[in-house]
């Protein structure tokens, strides 16, 4: 059986010609290509590397907390630090262990994606950094293509310019600048002359020494299996980062108790105004009969003859009543006498009620006797009808 090893082209393009290389289970390569995807051999498995300059690996100083958090944790202390929006970005985290920083490793979301759903599968989706040796030292990195990136004694990993002079790339210069000079030193894993790196190192304060030029297709199988699968997360944690129905069943339950509770109050309130209701009406119908009106059948009944008596008695007297048209038509006479003659066709007055039938006016008269016969406390209404106007005013509480 043979392993198929590719090594995704930086920046990352899933149509783009990829490095590839075939390995047995000796790890001796039996072949190798440049093609695209849809080309490379059938090999079972599948295992892709991508370039340093795709993937961002972060240490990060986390306190202890479950794994279904780190994600989390991780995008918030990350958030200053990406140039992209975090939702674009895949992050597979790691946890610390033995008191060491947890790992953040940074990549587009889109290439995740494409990685996870491509076809054969790809046992494992490595980053280039990951797959140098960790021995407490500093690793400088430069492929044949003259393609670089550094490796911390952390684990946290960059990728860095070409280094086509005796000038650090600006990446390293800076990274060196803020660690501490005591006994760092650089390892750089290229082919590179002792003239080179003695200039780095005075340069930098920092030893520099020469290791064993990178190359991808000499990473033992050990290293492949031992780093981290950078699709940790993608489409399981994503979902489960979501607060799931359960996490939500403590705030269901209050909400149903609160609309159960309010149902309940709601059901009680209509109850005991439908009972002082009733105790009303029937309070009304005995106030009735008591006055000798005799047998009514209901409180609206009753009302209504309880009115039209005290109407009576202060008709009786030479008072005015409630609901009488004289009134009503005294508040209305003015602003009606102000329209020209023969503007008034018909005139209605009962229970607080004027209607009238009215000629043609224009609108700024008649928007001044609506405003004259609001003035006099009465509400108006106005309608066409066949040559002119009627007009409904009722007296305002």
């Amino acid at each position: 059986m043979t392993t198929l090893r590719v090594r995704l082209p930086a920046p990352f393009d899933p149509v783009a010609p990829a490095s590839w290389w075939r390995v047995d289970d000796t790890g001796r390569i039996v072949a190798r290509g440049v093609t695209p995807p849809s080309a490379w051999p059938a090999a079972d498995p599948v295992q892709a590397v991508m370039a340093a300059a795709d993937v961002r690996i972060v240490a990060l100083a986390l306190p202890p907390m479950p794994a279904s958090r780190l994600r989390t944790a991780a995008a918030f202390a990350l958030e200053d630090q990406l140039a992209a929006p975090v939702e674009s970005m895949h992050l597979a985290v790691t946890a610390s262990a033995g008191g060491a920083p947890a790992m953040a490793r940074v990549v587009d979301r889109d290439a995740i994606a494409w990685l996870a759903a491509h076809r054969p599968a790809i046992e494992r989706v490595v980053a280039e950094p990951d797959l140098v040796v960790s021995d407490g030292a500093w690793h400088w990195c430069i492929g044949t293509d003259g393609a670089g990136f550094v490796r911390r004694p952390d684990g946290s990993a960059f990728a860095t310019d070409s280094a086509e002079s005796d000038a650090l790339p600006a990446a390293l210069a800076a990274a060196l600048a803020r660690a501490p000079r005591q006994g760092a030193r650089v390892i750089v894993d290229a082919d590179v002359d002792t003239a080179r790196l003695a200039a780095w190192s005075r340069a930098s304060g920092v030893t520099f020494a020469r290791g064993t030029p990178w190359m991808l297709e000499r990473v033992p199988a050990s290293a492949w299996a031992a780093a981290p699968d950078l699709r940790t997360g993608h489409g399981v944690s994503d979902a489960g980062s979501r607060p799931s129905l359960r996490a939500f069943a403590p705030a269901i339950a209050l909400v149903l108790a609160a609309v159960a509770l309010h149902f309940i109050a709601t059901a009680g309130v209509w109850a005991h105004d439908r009972y002082v209701a009733w105790r009303a009406d029937r309070d009304v119908v005995a106030l009735a009969r008591d006055a000798g009106l005799g047998t009514v059948p209901d409180a609206r009944a009753a009302e209504s003859l309880l009115a039209r008596r005290a109407a009576s008695a202060l008709h009786a007297e030479a008072r005015g009543a409630d609901g009488d048209a004289l009134p009503t038509l005294a508040r209305a006479a003015g602003p009606l006498a102000a329209l020209p003659a023969g503007s008034v066709r018909k005139l209605t007055v009962a229970e607080r009620r004027l209607v009238a039938d009215l000629g043609a006016l224009d609108e700024a008269r008649l928007a001044r006797l609506v405003q004259d016969l609001a003035s006099a406390g009465l509400a108006t209404v106005t309608a066409p009808i066949a040559g002119g106007v009627r007009l409904s005013a009722t007296v305002g509480p």
